[in-house]
């Protein structure tokens, strides 16, 4: 069985959307776990769904974080495997079982691709290969730099038995240090599906972490990228340290366009990790120069190099 874990909070449309692309899985062997982060009642949805769906709802009195209430959700997590779920994505039909099979075949950590739409999505769009796609093999090295990893296309071995678990200090890439956690610390042997099976919503004008992160300064993107860097520093790397300081460079120089007001490209972070992953891969050095020209980048998505 597939426990999949859902911090929610306010969004209860979003939330039946999310619940909807369970139950269209073809993988049938799921119970879910939503866990309402102090925002308004969702007992009606969880209800609404008792006859098709085991959902168990954790309904908390004050808001604790996304990382306690998934921590929560781990914890009540009777399945094999974990997946995880944010209230405004969505899984495509055949997430779970393509996970599943992964898992089966030896790995416990398993991934997917997952299309990054700046609009609503109920299902895969027609122009989807024009999007941004968070669809990279996995690279420990790389893990080190940046989260390339969409929290909504893990599928993980139930871990509930070890000490690890989301850092409920950080405020934001709380999942990048776990996906470090699993494959570092606990090295959970890793699988990648390159095949798209969930949805990642970034839509302007709703707001959200991305972009209330670029929203003050210190960006707390920097700041949280320095604990990460902290915490995972023990390598001897040089490339990994070098594209450390590119990526240290690259958010002083997003604060200092927040500090002027400056209005940030869409899907920013989804240009920057396109070029740094494969530049990274073929053991290119990392362009400090080039920083600039993506605060310049038209504002729409581009496609992904094969």
């Amino acid at each position: 069985m597939i426990s999949v874990v859902i911090p929610t909070l306010d969004r209860p449309d979003l939330l039946g959307q999310a619940l909807v692309s369970i139950y269209e899985q073809t993988y049938r062997d799921v119970e879910v776990i939503v866990v309402n982060d102090g925002g308004v009642s969702v007992a009606d949805i969880a209800r609404a769904w008792e006859h098709e769906l085991s959902i168990d709802l954790v309904e908390l009195p004050h808001r604790a974080g996304c990382s306690r209430a998934r921590n929560i959700g781990i914890e009540r997590a009777s399945g094999e495997y974990i997946a995880f779920l944010d209230d405004d994505d969505i899984f495509l039909p055949h997430h779970l079982e393509s996970a599943s099979a992964l898992l089966r075949s030896g790995a416990r950590f398993a991934y997917s691709g997952a299309v990054v739409s700046s609009r609503r999505c109920t299902g895969l769009p027609g122009d989807w290969k024009q999007m941004h796609r968070k669809s990279y093999a996995f690279d420990p090295r790389f893990l080190l730099v940046a989260n390339y990893i969409h929290t909504g296309a893990v599928v993980v071995e139930n871990f509930k038995d070890t000490r690890v678990r989301f850092d409920e200090r950080l405020s934001l890439c709380e999942d990048w240090d776990m996906w470090l956690a699993l494959t570092h610390e606990l090295a959970y042997p890793v699988a990648f599906e390159d095949a798209v099976t969930t949805i990642y919503h970034q839509i302007e004008g709703e707001g959200g972490m991305v972009v209330d992160g670029q929203a003050t300064v210190p960006s707390p993107f920097s700041v949280v990228r320095q604990e990460v860097y902290s915490r995972w520093s023990a390598t001897d790397d040089e490339l990994v340290v070098r594209y450390r300081d590119w990526f240290t460079a690259f958010e002083n120089y997003r604060n200092e366009l927040i500090s002027r007001a400056s209005p940030m490209p869409r899907q920013l972070f989804d240009s920057v990790l396109r070029q740094s992953y494969w530049r990274f891969a073929e053991g290119i050095e990392p362009d400090f120069d080039e920083i600039p020209t993506f605060f310049a980048l038209p504002n729409h998505s581009v496609g992904q190099p094969a």
